[in-house]
């Protein structure tokens, strides 16, 4: 029998059972229900039941609403409840919740597409209870325990997560607050996630949604395919001690970490941003879009249009940079880059790297202001140091180049690779170069390279400068016209092509072979040794001050000896028994301007004789000593006498009195002065025949008498 409760009656008490279901006409209202198992329902339209408790295996249905405290362990369906409601081990289906009603799923409770609206309404999903496609408007769901699936939190509206949901949309002015965990959510434009302590996976922003990763809080990606995403125009916040995993931020999405903040294993692609601030931390990101780093970046990876700016303060480690890809420090430093193919890692002032990889392809710029250490450039690499860029400890493999504007110091050139000097731009200064055999080094105009240590090739073009080489056996340097070198050192099977201009100051030796058609410089004191194969040499051999020593046959080839009158010291060419002309013989070079004090042409192997002279007979110095005779091509001024000297050593020493200083002396008298100083004793006369600093280098005697004249 049905029970009718008609408009404009109110029925208390009643008790529903099997067989008598209960229908509630619209202005009708009962209170105090009981709906027993077997019972059944039903709420018109503008019916009203206050306190209705529905018992497990009971039914209400219907479109009226429920006020007062209502209890459900059966089944309840479209009704729309103003207050209070609790569903414990029972089904809710298709309610609403109103302004300031609540509806309490609790352990063993089912509510599916509930729609909570309204000021204060709110669906609370106690421990054991579950919520399935609940509309949430301008109100609440709480999750204190339970499950919910599905939940669609609009504008104005939150749902806090104490436990576990999956499947919520966020829209806009809608927020999901994650203090448990959380799967799948998608967060549309102007929606909020915010994990503050709680985990989610998988989540979805899309353009203009945002996630924030609180205090605590973290966000992971499982697999590619269940990943969150961040879409068009994202807006991904991780907050202090908050971990994101495995996120991905695609077109326009906005990436941000938080100073405390952890991301790992994210995925910012094209069109997006990221900015990470000082103290955040992003780890195993892949990156294509533009990142400010504030913060730390480790073990990344920078992918077409994935510019990273390294600020003042950042670190950058372990970043791969490809195709596409650069990685810009600021100020900041770097680590341990790899620089793949069509990738770029820029260091400008106040930025550092160190122990990067550059690879085929790759480039690694170091500009002014930055510095780079330890850089390696593998085949195919390419580096460059600009102007006021500094670099240490660069290695160059085969294949491999680097351009120097700037300094560098350390340089490693191996075999196949290449060093090139530019304008402007010194290496070696504080720390040798190495340019192995097979490795090739270029010293451009206005270009320096210092303490060169060759076993492979060097050319110093016009207007380059080479400082202290070290030419080992099998390495080669070429002196271009307008190059030059400053001491340098040749050692057995080196060789050097002088068609430059080669400074030595304080000795050396050339020992290895030598070519070219430039100048040989010895500038200072000490020997300069000429003792290797100079057979093809074609140059000149200037003598500004201190010795160049001729100590193997033909060291000079063809080319001239110039003296240059010392300031201070003497010049002195000293020809040894490889190379002095035999008796009777010419010398092979030509000897040009010997003519000024402190000039001394010092024969070693010959034995110097009483009475030798040395005689000008047209454009030759001819000596005569002990009967025999020895000539010397001259070229240039020459002088007005040539006194002939032991040179204390055994040898014989040609010294040469200017013509504008004195007058010619007579040979008479020169001889004279010579027989005297036969008259001293042996230390005295020792002293007085040996060659020194001034005019008066002669015996005394023999000046005595020039000075009379």
């Amino acid at each position: 029998m049905t029970i009718t409760v008609s408009s404009g009656v109110t029925s208390s008490g009643l008790v529903i059972s099997a067989g008598d279901p209960l229908v509630v006409l619209s202005g009708g209202e009962v209170k105090s229900a009981t709906i027993l198992s077997g019972g059944s329902a039903t709420l018109s339209s503008g019916a009203v039941g206050d306190f209705v408790t529905i018992s497990s295996g009971g039914v209400l249905q219907g479109a009226g609403d429920l006020t007062g405290d209502d209890y459900d362990m059966g089944s309840l369906s479209g009704v729309t409840l103003t207050e209070q409601g609790y569903v414990t081990s029972g089904t809710v289906t298709d309610v609403t919740v109103d302004d300031g009603g609540n509806l309490g799923i609790g352990d063993g409770g089912l509510a599916m597409d509930v729609t909570v609206s309204g000021s204060g309404a709110n669906l609370g999903v106690a421990a054991g209870g579950i919520a399935s496609g609940t509309v949430v408007s301008d109100a609440s769901v709480f999750d204190g325990g339970g499950v919910t699936f599905g939940t669609e939190v609009e504008s104005g509206s939150y749902e806090t997560v104490q436990n576990i949901a999956s499947g919520t949309t966020v829209f806009s002015g809608g927020t999901e607050y994650v203090g448990r965990r959380t799967y799948g959510t998608t967060v549309l434009s102007g929606g909020i996630q915010d994990i503050a302590g709680g985990v989610a996976s998988g989540t979805t922003i899309s353009s203009g949604g945002e996630e924030v990763i609180e205090s605590s809080g973290s966000s992971f990606l499982d697999t590619v395919t269940n990943g969150g995403i961040v879409q068009v125009g994202g807006l991904e916040v991780v907050q202090s001690n908050g971990i994101v995993t495995g996120t991905t931020v695609s077109s326009a999405g906005r990436l941000v970490v938080d100073s405390g903040g952890v991301l790992i294993g994210a995925t910012v692609s094209h069109g997006g941003s990221a900015y990470i601030s000082s103290g955040g931390v992003v780890s195993d990101t892949a990156l294509s879009v533009k990142t400010d780093v504030f913060g730390a970046v480790d073990a990344s990876t920078l992918s077409s249009g994935g510019v990273a700016y390294v600020f003042a303060g950042a670190v950058a480690s372990g970043t791969v940079v490809s195709s596409g890809g650069q990685q810009v420090v600021r100020g900041g430093a770097a680590s341990g880059t790899t620089v793949a193919q069509g990738g770029f890692e820029i260091v400008s002032s106040g930025g550092s790297v160190g122990g990067a990889m550059v690879s085929s392809g790759g480039a690694e710029v170091i500009a002014s202001g930055g510095f780079g250490s330890a850089i390696t450039l593998l085949s195919g690499g390419k580096a460059d140091v600009d102007a006021g860029g500094a670099a240490s400890a660069i290695a160059v493999s085969s294949g491999a180049a680097v351009y120097v504007w700037g300094d560098a110091t350390g340089t490693t050139v191996e075999s196949g690779g290449v060093e090139s000097i530019q304008s402007g731009g010194v290496d070696g200064a504080a720390g040798g170069t190495t340019v192995a055999s097979g490795a090739t080094e270029f010293v451009m105009a206005s270009g320096r390279a210092s303490e060169l240590a060759l076993d492979g090739v060097a050319y110093v073009l016009s207007g380059g400068l080479a400082v202290s080489t070290t030419i080992s056996s099998g390495g080669k340097i070429v002196v271009s016209s307008g190059g030059s070198e400053l001491g340098l050192t040749l050692l057995s099977g080196g060789e050097l092509t002088d068609d430059g201009q080669v400074w030595t100051s304080g000795g050396g030796s050339l020992d290895g072979i030598l070519l070219g058609s430039g100048a040989l410089i010895e500038s200072g004191g000490g020997d300069l040794v000429l003792s290797g194969d100079g057979a093809k040499f074609a140059g000149d051999a200037v003598i500004s001050g201190g010795t160049i020593e001729l100590a193997a046959s033909k060291a000079l080839g063809t080319g001239y000896v110039e003296f240059v009158a010392p300031s201070t010291g003497s010049s002195v060419l000293q020809i040894d028994a490889a190379d002095a002309p035999a008796a009777g013989g010419t010398f092979a070079n030509v000897i040009s301007n010997f003519n000024a004090t402190g000039e001394d042409i010092d024969l070693r192997s010959i034995a110097f004789v009483s009475g030798a002279s040395a005689t000008v007979v047209g454009s030759q110095l001819v000596l005569t000593d002990g009967g025999q005779t020895y000539t010397f091509k001259l070229a240039g001024t020459t002088a007005g006498a040539y006194p002939v000297l032991s040179d204390g050593h055994g040898g014989t020493l040609i010294d040469p009195i200017p013509a504008t200083s004195h007058k010619a002396l007579d040979p008479k008298v020169l001889a004279f002065a010579h027989s005297l100083a036969g008259f001293a004793p042996s230390d005295a006369a020792k002293t007085a025949l040996v060659s020194s600093t001034s005019s008066t280098a002669q015996t005394p005697f023999a000046h005595a008498a020039a000075g009379r004249l």
